[in-house]
């Protein structure tokens, strides 16, 4: 009786994780240290932000510290994530080795720019701009669910959004973009992104907006500059025909 592919892919999974078990151990107890003292850095948190939380169910403070303990897990190790996406579009596209690490020290700038960047600038502004509407009779008391999956989605979120050059890049690689016809539409790009940015910002103001709007923009035009030079270098993406040998 033929093996049907799911089971397939699963004993490979597994099989995978097992020669890579004690691998994997390390990041298991980083995700177990990293959550012994998450409530510190939450507390922290909540002192920088200026925040009172609190909790309304008996699961919800577990529940979240083990949320907000992965996100910080991803952050911590998205090297090593990205370390595996990056070798597998090696494979694919045939990347040379100064491309590829141009690729990954490029994708870790980005994201943990993001990162920082949602961290510094556009956390701070949205919480204090939803915190403006209290009053004298009227106290906030945030849900620490909500709080943490407020703060682990923009975290995440901007980290990847950041990602756009190389996305770009990539694509333009793949022959699927061409950055020259691209540029032509830089108006309606940028209407796109101010839109994108209205949705994803935590607060509905152009300010906020703007903060995000301009740094995408100017990935933008990173992203087309280097899909511009891979166009240059012209090195063909997709399987190698090999020649055939003379007899």
């Amino acid at each position: 009786m033929a093996t049907s592919p799911l089971i397939k892919v699963l004993k490979n999974i597994l099989l995978f994780l097992k020669k890579r078990l004690l691998f994997l151990f390390p990041f298991f107890f980083l995700y177990i240290f990293l959550f012994w003292f998450s409530p510190d850095i939450l507390l922290y948190l909540q002192k920088y932000f200026h925040l009172k939380l609190g909790f309304y169910s008996i699961s919800e403070p577990l529940l979240s510290l083990l949320k907000f303990s992965f996100t910080l897990f991803i952050i911590l190790t998205f090297p090593f994530l990205y370390l595996g996406v990056i070798s597998l579009l090696k494979e694919l596209l045939f990347l040379k080795g100064s491309l590829w690490l141009l690729f990954y020290f490029l994708g870790l700038f980005f994201f943990y720019g993001g990162v920082l960047f949602a961290y510094t600038l556009s956390i701070p502004y949205g919480i204090k701009f939803l915190l403006s509407f209290k009053t004298e009779s009227l106290e906030p008391v945030i849900s620490l669910s909500n709080f943490v999956n407020f703060f682990s989605f923009f975290l995440l979120i901007f980290g990847l959004t950041f990602q756009l050059p190389l996305i770009l890049a990539t694509l333009s690689w793949l022959k699927i973009l061409k950055p020259h016809k691209i540029s032509q539409y830089r108006k309606e790009i940028f209407f796109c992104i101010v839109l994108f940015s209205a949705i994803i910002t935590p607060t509905p103001d152009a300010i906020n907006m703007s903060l995000l709007a301009l740094p995408l923009y100017f990935l933008f035009e990173i992203g087309l500059f280097l899909g511009k030079f891979l166009e240059k270098i012209n090195i063909p993406s997709g399987v190698h025909q090999k020649e055939p040998q003379p007899k």
